[in-house]
């Protein structure tokens, strides 16, 4: 009480203003302590994320960390004024994960990778097909799977659309698929061509049964007709 009549007598406040000064004082000093501290850490946090060598690991901690600070200095903060945050971080808590799941791509391919594991689609080494790609399993995240195609290339699916789309796993099937393109000119003689192709890949010795190897036309280039053969051999991954 002394110390807010002294506030009054010296600046002429009222009684009311004197005491919410009085009263608040201490929580603005400790709000400005926190806030420096904040400012400091999230540069301490960029200045080593700096340091990290992978670039990708890099850029998301510059991005994420002081985010993260922000967000613990606002909640201490209003703890210091007497707030009760309990029951807001909790519904925030809630609508931020449900968002972030339902409406956004990162959250999707966290659900598709957690649902591909447990269904256990594929595994690492296994020969898959999802849209069109076509490779090997190299590796496998919460967020995409990387493939290796046949010509070395690599690529990285995501895996929402391992869920999504009808993804076909060559290796469970029993066999491997070749694919020969061979083109031919325009002479009348090319479906002579295409017979000889069909009897010569339907007697191919290791020709899984069951599965009847064809010709299929792909394409009409400039001076060619481009077809593509179709076979599946035995799966040999499991042989020494």
């Amino acid at each position: 009480m002394e110390d807010s009549s002294l506030l009054k007598e010296s600046f002429g406040l009222d009684v009311d203003t004197s005491m919410i000064l009085y009263s608040s004082g201490p929580i603005v000093f400790k709000l400005f302590g926190l806030s420096l501290m904040g400012y400091l850490a999230s540069r301490l946090v960029s200045r080593m994320a700096r340091r990290i060598d992978d670039p990708r690991t890099q850029r998301q901690l510059e991005f994420f960390a002081p985010k993260i600070v922000n967000v613990l200095v606002i909640a201490v903060g209003l703890e210091f004024a007497g707030v009760d945050i309990t029951g807001m971080a909790a519904l925030f808590t809630t609508v931020g994960f449900t968002g972030a799941v339902v409406f956004t791509p990162l959250g999707q391919n966290i659900v598709a990778g957690i649902v591909t594991s447990i269904d256990d689609l594929f595994e690492i080494g296994e020969v898959i097909e999802v849209n069109g790609e076509y490779g090997t399993v190299v590796s496998k995240s919460l967020l995409r799977t990387e493939l290796r195609r046949p010509e070395g290339t690599t690529i990285w699916v995501p895996n929402k659309e391992l869920s999504e789309e009808v993804t076909k796993n060559h290796t469970r099937m029993g066999g491997f698929r070749i694919n020969v393109e061979i083109p031919l000119d325009n002479n009348p003689d090319r479906r002579r061509a295409v017979e000889i192709m069909d009897r010569v890949i339907a007697e191919l010795p290791w020709n899984v049964p069951g599965k009847k190897a064809f010709i299929a036309f792909e394409d009409v280039a400039d001076s060619a007709v481009v077809y593509r053969a179709y076979a599946f051999i035995r799966d040999r991954s499991e042989e020494p």
